[in-house]
């Protein structure tokens, strides 16, 4: 192994043998506690680097290509993948990769690895190359195939198809016991979102025990959010009143309670499904009223059934900037109340903010009654 005492290429070197066990120690002629010493002084030795960081990232390669540890992956709105954790100056970080497999693959290479570990990736591949020679070749290749596993996947050669992703058949059985115990084949999507998404097991477990579905279990993985750790039962509830997935989906990255879900059923008299869909719709909107908010438009003669436009509430909110402008969320309401963008903006102009007198403008709210007016000023009060 070359050994310099120079950062770069230039300076001398020497040359000498290195040792990597079976355990990942490194035996050197140095006497490395003293070269740490050395180091925190500012001075370097190549071979200190290569203990501390090189054997790390060789170790982790090594594990990624036999499947023992799985490299984190995550799929954007768009469909790519890219690692979960994206190393400074790996290209990976550009555009990401259009198949889980192809950014697996990405993530078992040098190069990547390397980033991770911030070593050279040239030394990287000088220290792979004795370690692939000592094992058999068979380590990195799929086995013949796993019976215990290929019970558990659904998809025509799926135990191939997820080794290409970087899932070992252990893992493959022992993810389906601890989601479904004795559930069907699910699908390879469906151990892609448990492997990339990382839910609680217990939590998909507790789910599919009251709604058991192949489907289901799929979605749960894809779609688990913050809002699923603090009320862990929540969808069973919301599933079983037949709240639509995409809704509870909302919900669950937004931030409504089952809570206020239930408080917005009994106060406005809607059904709990239809509760949630209402304030789904609200969140995809980027608004959050409470239930009371609600309630009130509901009283105001809004369309129970009413969807606000994320959209048009994007006009309204660039025209309302400056000091004192409203909230999104107040914008929405007097929107939902005037029901135009042209209604909302003449409110906004009168220096309303709240949908009570919104309402009051257009003449949703009934007039109170005026006394020792003229008939003209009456007939004029009355048309406004």
């Amino acid at each position: 192994m070359n050994c310099r005492t120079t950062r770069g290429r230039g300076g001398p070197r020497t040359t000498h043998p290195i040792v990597i066990e079976a355990d990942w120690t490194v035996t050197t002629p140095h006497d490395l506690a003293l070269e740490r010493v050395a180091a925190a002084m500012g001075g370097y030795l190549s071979c200190l680097e290569l203990v501390d960081r090189g054997i790390a990232g060789l170790r982790e390669i090594v594990q990624r290509r036999a499947r023992r540890s799985v490299a984190r992956m995550s799929r954007d709105t768009g469909g790519r993948w890219t690692p979960a954790v994206l190393p400074a100056d790996c290209s990976c970080e550009s555009f990401g990769f259009g198949s889980a497999p192809e950014a697996a693959v990405h993530l078992r290479g040098t190069k990547h690895v390397a980033h991770e570990f911030g070593v050279s990736p040239r030394a990287l591949d000088r220290l792979l190359a004795p370690i692939l020679d000592a094992h058999d070749t068979l380590f990195f290749t799929p086995s013949e195939v796993d019976r215990d596993a290929a019970a558990m996947v659904r998809d025509f050669h799926g135990v191939d198809q997820l080794w290409d992703c970087g899932l070992h058949p252990e893992s493959i059985v022992a993810i389906h016991h601890a989601a479904w115990p004795d559930g069907p084949p699910l699908p390879v999507w469906f151990y892609l979102g448990v492997v990339s998404r990382r839910p609680a097991l217990e939590w998909v477990a507790r789910t599919l025990a009251v709604v058991p579905d192949e489907d289901i279990a799929v979605w749960l993985c894809w779609t688990n959010a913050q809002l699923d750790h603090a009320h862990p039962d929540a969808r069973n509830g919301w599933l079983q009143a037949g709240v639509p997935r995409k809704a509870i989906a909302a919900l669950a990255d937004g931030s409504y309670t089952p809570i206020e879900v239930a408080l917005l059923s009994k106060t406005t008299e809607r059904s709990l499904a239809a509760a949630a869909l209402t304030l789904a719709a609200w969140h995809r909107a980027r608004c959050h009223p409470f239930p009371r908010d609600i309630a009130l438009l509901d009283e105001l003669g809004v369309d129970p059934w009413y969807e606000p436009s994320s959209g048009a509430i994007d006009w309204l909110e660039e025209r309302a900037r400056g000091r004192g402008a409203p909230s999104r969320t107040q914008l929405g309401l007097l929107l939902a109340v005037c029901g135009t963008r042209a209604g909302a903006m003449k409110a906004l102009g009168q220096g309303i903010r709240d949908p009570r007198g919104a309402a009051d403008l257009i003449g949703l709210l009934p007039s109170t009654p005026v006394q020792h007016e003229t008939g003209s000023t009456q007939r004029r009060l009355a048309t406004q």
